[in-house]
């Protein structure tokens, strides 16, 4: 690991938050490495082989609790738009679009016409991360209330 990747939370910084599948993980390795359990039956608990169990006893020895946190955890994709366009984008269909009740295939449309290279499903996620939602949703269906028993056979 490098310490000078300013994305990578430092340990002396804040803890840092693992999930609950980590958080087994870690408690399975540990009781592994304190003798209650052996590879095998740590491997068929955490369904892997008992040679990635050896590589995570290992990084858990050398790294302490954060090697069972995935390398790639702390990285953006290559392919993902800036922070900046994806907020442009919502605020645009907020402030122009809202109103006239434009569906997001539609406005995905009008985006490509004013230059924004981007895809209808981009632009799909994008508005569903700030919360917005399609005019065009469909609504749920609602149940059919039961028929008590009792007043049937009354």
């Amino acid at each position: 690991m490098t310490d000078n990747n300013p994305e990578k939370p430092n340990d002396e910084q804040k803890p840092m938050k693992m999930n609950r599948k980590e958080k087994r993980r870690l408690r399975i390795i540990t009781r592994l490495i304190e003798g209650e359990i052996n590879g095998p039956k740590a491997a068929k608990m955490l369904k892997v082989t008992t040679r990635q169990i050896r590589n995570l006893k290992r990084q858990v020895l050398t790294e302490g609790a954060v090697g069972v946190v995935h390398k790639n955890r702390f990285y953006k994709p290559v392919n993902r738009y800036d922070e900046d366009m994806r907020e442009e984008i919502a605020h645009i269909y907020r402030v122009e679009f809202r109103k006239t009740k434009t569906n997001f295939t539609e406005f995905a449309r009008l985006m490509q016409e004013r230059g924004y290279d981007l895809s209808r499903s981009t632009i799909y996620n994008i508005l569903r991360e700030n919360r917005i939602r399609s005019p065009q949703r469909k609504r749920r269906r609602r149940r059919k209330q039961a028929v008590q028993v009792n007043d049937v056979q009354k």
